[in-house]
């Protein structure tokens, strides 16, 4: 089936990259062959098919509504830099109640897309049970989804009104260069959250006013900090590491 430019749903699909059209209509863009692979696989289910049939064919048995349409109007679709011949709509499905998750990583006013989305790949990978946004970019943004590659669709995503909707008893656990104590020395609780803060402000007062532990990444002379995405990636694998039961032998 093909879509023309003139059809009201696509003039509604071009807005998708406003967050207040996404929310309003309940649909996000999955862009390349790759990301529509894991949406398949994944929570939020795919509705519709766009693709430029000399360069891509669907699988007709997905369940999803396959629309063929001109190269150009997937160009103008896609927010990547080169389009890869498909994207996709996925309806935005609310996740099981956030209260029960007992490891959860708090995105706190999180502005650069990249890293929101690499910090929803790398608490994926290290066995974090949720992801919670508070403030910053919207966790289904274009450039978002892709840079999580495929994480969005499998790991429980939450956009939070306020500290007050994160799980109670759950103690916050940040990064500080002023804590005397080493990530290495650090002693877990059984569950917890941690605080990821923005790039250019790191924790915001509301966030910080609640932390009850903090620990430090002891880094070489010299080096004042890290990326945000990076320094959560250090701290995660290292729970993930304490956690693992000893080899013995």
């Amino acid at each position: 089936m093909q879509l023309g430019k003139n059809s009201a749903r696509w003039k509604q699909w071009l807005q998708l990259d406003k967050p207040a059209r996404r929310r309003e209509l309940g649909l996000f863009l999955v862009e390349g062959p790759k990301l529509l692979e894991e949406a398949l696989r994944g929570h939020h289910p795919v509705r519709h098919i766009l693709y430029d049939s000399s360069r891509f064919r669907p699988d007709p048995n997905t369940g999803a509504e396959c629309l063929e349409v001109s190269a150009e109007m997937l160009a103008r679709l896609s927010d990547a830099e080169t389009c890869q011949g498909v994207v996709a709509l996925c309806q935005a499905t609310v996740w099981p109640a956030l209260q029960q998750w007992r490891h959860i990583v708090l995105a706190d006013g999180m502005s650069d897309p990249g890293n929101l989305g690499s910090l929803m790949r790398t608490a994926r990978a290290a066995g974090a049970q949720a992801l919670a946004c508070l403030g910053g970019v919207d966790p289904l943004a274009p450039k978002v989804v892709r840079s999580s590659a495929g994480a969005v669709f499998h790991l429980p995503c939450y956009r939070l009104e306020s500290l007050a909707e994160l799980p109670e008893g759950l103690p916050c656990i940040g990064l500080s260069p002023r804590s005397a104590l080493s990530l290495y020395q650090f002693n877990w609780p059984e569950g917890w959250v941690l605080a990821v803060g923005s790039e250019a402000h790191g924790l915001s007062p509301e966030v910080s006013s609640r932390l009850q532990a903090t620990c430090t990444i002891p880094m070489a002379d010299g080096c004042e900090s890290l990326n945000a995405s990076v320094s959560a990636a250090i701290v995660l694998f290292e729970w993930r590491r304490q956690r693992q039961p000893r080899a013995h032998g």
